[in-house]
Parts: C-alpha cells; sequence; structure tokens
C-alpha cells in the first residue's frame, strides 16, 4: 500500500517542478523583453518579475525540504540551517503578500480613468515601485527576525515541547514578553493592511470593468465583435492572479492555526496547508504565461535564420 508520505513527496515534488519551471521561464521573459524588444516593455513586469522571485523562494525553501522528508532524506537541517530555511521562506512570504497587493493597486492605478483623482498618481507610480521593494524587504526582515529565536531542528525526544510543528522544524512556544506582542501586532497588522489594500484595489477595479462594460456595450450589440482591450485582459488576469492568493493563503492559514492551537501535534495537517501554501507560487507563472500575448512575438533568431524556425513552427502547426 503506498503510504501518505510517498503521496506527498509526489505532490510536493510536481508542485515545485511546474512552479519553478514556470516562473524561471516567466522571469527570462521579463528579462528578454527588457533587454531584446524594450518598446513591448511594461511597468507592471518588474512588479511581476520581483513576484516571481518571491515565489520561487517559498518554493525552495518550503517545498523542498518537505520532498527530502517524504522521500527518506531526514535529519538534514541542523538548528542553523531551519532557522536560516524558514526565516527565508517567511519573509518570501511576506514579500508575496506585499507584491500581490501592490500589483493589484498598480493596475487599479493605470486603469483608472485620466479624469480620476488618480490621475497625477498615474504618471508618476512606476518611479516608486524599486521604493516599495525596499519597503517591503526591510518591513518583512525586521517582522519575522523573531521567528529565528524560537525555531530549530525537529528532534524525536522532545516533539511535546513545540507549540507549531512541521516534519522539518519545531517553534517553540512564544513568550509572554513585550517583544513578542510587538512581533504578534506587527505580524497580524502586516497582512491585514495588505489584504485590506488588495480588497480594496480590487473592488475599485470590478467597478471600473462593469462601468467600462456598460459603457461599450451598445458599440458591440450589433456585431459579432469578438475584441479583448489589453488593458481589460490585463485587469481580469490581475483580479483572478489576486483571487487565487486569498483563496490559498487562508486556507494555508487555517491548517497553521489549527496545528498550532490543537491538543495533538498533527503533522498531516500542517503538511497539506504547506502544499497548499505553494499553490499560489506553482500556479500563477502558468496564469501569467497564458494571458501574456508578448510571447509569441519574442523571436530570437535572427535574420534567415529566424524565418527558417517561423516556416518550421507554420510546418508543424500544418501538421
Amino acid at each position: 500500500m503506498i503510504s501518505s508520505e510517498l503521496i506527498f513527496g509526489v505532490a510536493f515534488f510536481l508542485q515545485c517542478a511546474i512552479g519553478i519551471v514556470g516562473n524561471s521561464l516567466l522571469l527570462v521573459l521579463y528579462v528578454c523583453i527588457a533587454f531584446i524588444k524594450p518598446q513591448e516593455k511594461k511597468p507592471i513586469d518588474l512588479i511581476l518579475a520581483h513576484l516571481t522571485v518571491a515565489n520561487m523562494a517559498t518554493l525552495f525553501t518550503r517545498g523542498i525540504p518537505e520532498i527530502m522528508f517524504c522521500f527518506g532524506m531526514r535529519n538534514v537541517l541542523n538548528d542553523l540551517g531551519c532557522k536560516v530555511v524558514f526565516y527565508i521562506y517567511r519573509i518570501s512570504r511576506g514579500f508575496s503578500v506585499c507584491t500581490t497587493s501592490l500589483l493589484s493597486m498598480f493596475q487599479a492605478i493605470i486603469i483608472s480613468p485620466n479624469n480620476s483623482v488618480w490621475a497625477r498618481i498615474k504618471v508618476k507610480a512606476h518611479k516608486y515601485i524599486l521604493h516599495c521593494f525596499l519597503f517591503f524587504c526591510v518591513t518583512n526582515a525586521l517582522i519575522y527576525i523573531r521567528i529565528i529565536e524560537h525555531n530549530e531542528a525537529i528532534k524525536n525526544d522532545n516533539i511535546s515541547r513545540y507549540k507549531y510543528i512541521s516534519h522539518i522544524f519545531g517553534v517553540r512556544p512564544l513568550n509572554e514578553t513585550k517583544a513578542t506582542a510587538a512581533f504578534l501586532f506587527g505580524m497580524t497588522v502586516h497582512d491585514f493592511i495588505y489584504h485590506l489594500l488588495m480588497a480594496l484595489s480590487s473592488t475599485h477595479m470590478v467597478l471600473l470593468l462593469y462601468r467600462h462594460s456598460k459603457q461599450v456595450q451598445h458599440i458591440y450589440s450589433n456585431s459579432n465583435s469578438t475584441r479583448s482591450f489589453p488593458e481589460i485582459k490585463a485587469t481580469q488576469t490581475i483580479l483572478l492572479l489576486v483571487s487565487f492568493f486569498v483563496l490559498f493563503y487562508w486556507i494555508n492559514n487555517c491548517c497553521t492555526l489549527y496545528v498550532a492551537y490543537s491538543v495533538e501535534n498533527k503533522v498531516e495537517v500542517e503538511t497539506i496547508g504547506a502544499f497548499f501554501g505553494g499553490c499560489y507560487p506553482a500556479l500563477s507563472p502558468l496564469l501569467l504565461i497564458g494571458s501574456d500575448n508578448r510571447i509569441g512575438k519574442l523571436h530570437f533568431i535572427p535574420g534567415k535564420e529566424k524565418r527558417l524556425h517561423k516556416d518550421f513552427m507554420n510546418a508543424l502547426v500544418n501538421y
């Protein structure tokens, strides 16, 4: 009979393989567009490129250790290794929250009418993207530095002493001190603010899309046109991306809270939560690649070789 560990191992392996390959291809795409076809570059590409980096960091620091454990590689990481891996995981996860929120806010500003209150911000918004990333890195690094003190590698003889436990690491109960209260308060406020901004910007985009559909409905009501505006398609993609993020984020959080406050340490529930936590980093690049029509316009073969390559691809399609 197939064990649950083997099933989890295969699931995490497929998730990491799809996510790492997808995010790598997406990152290469943005780099190629920036250097080979700069006229196709969009300001939002910088946000998406940083999101792919955060996604890969999340998959490497959470998915890979789970794969190693499920396939029998136990006690690979010592206390220092667990502290570093879990700290990077928490920073990348927090950075993903911030970047997804920034993505939704940026798109909401971009599609706002020129006569709206966001018109002045729209012109200068792309200039502050790097400043936002620096702010995200510093705040997440400071908020989650408390994790290092209470995180350590799992040992078979001390499982009961942990407040939160996974296959790889355990988190000791936090002391009732002002530093602990500040850590919990900062982590809660951090997630609340960025989820609130996500909700507000997403609502704003939905209202703009609804208003736009009403305005153009009479234009295409008597025709069979299926024209799709690039801004509308990009906005719909980002709304779907935000929906995926919120769904998987809260499934992961519910599993984490259940494990942390249950009487028994149920590692299987935490593993399921970790898998759902990796679904967004794994699936988001597939959604972005499928919705980006610039991929088909990229040709890296110049001159005659480019024409031969195009003929070869057309022959494959006709075949």
